[in-house]
């Protein structure tokens, strides 16, 4: 087996992984809709109100379930390969830096000073 067999297999997994991303993110928009949909009929005392959010609600749970078993499907990182930084003295003084700053100026803004 080639090089160009294995690199034209990676880019069709990524495609259709990203379909699949795709898909999900417009059924989880779609159903949102439905939700707000149902809320607002609910509020406005509509007989179908109660059949469009649970609709909605139920459709969002069982996309959530899926994407639960599609992130716990990855792979995760190796120590090798974590992109989180490294804690450094002059990282957390730049930090507690900027903490200090930040809270002076939400004392301001809130008059606690």
């Amino acid at each position: 087996m080639s090089y160009a067999f294995f690199t034209e297999a990676i880019k069709q997994k990524k495609t259709m992984h990203m379909r699949t991303e795709k898909i999900m993110n417009t059924l989880y928009s779609f159903a949102a809709g439905v939700v707000i949909f149902g809320a607002w009929a609910k509020l406005e005392h509509r007989e179908y109100g109660s059949v469009a959010l649970t609709v909605g609600l139920l459709t969002e749970t069982g996309i959530f379930f899926i994407y639960g078993l599609m992130e716990w499907g990855k792979k995760s990182p190796g120590p090798e390969q974590s992109s989180a930084p490294q804690a450094t003295a002059e990282n957390t003084e730049e930090l507690a830096t900027t903490l200090k700053q930040t809270n002076h100026i939400l004392n301001k803004v809130f008059r606690a000073e």
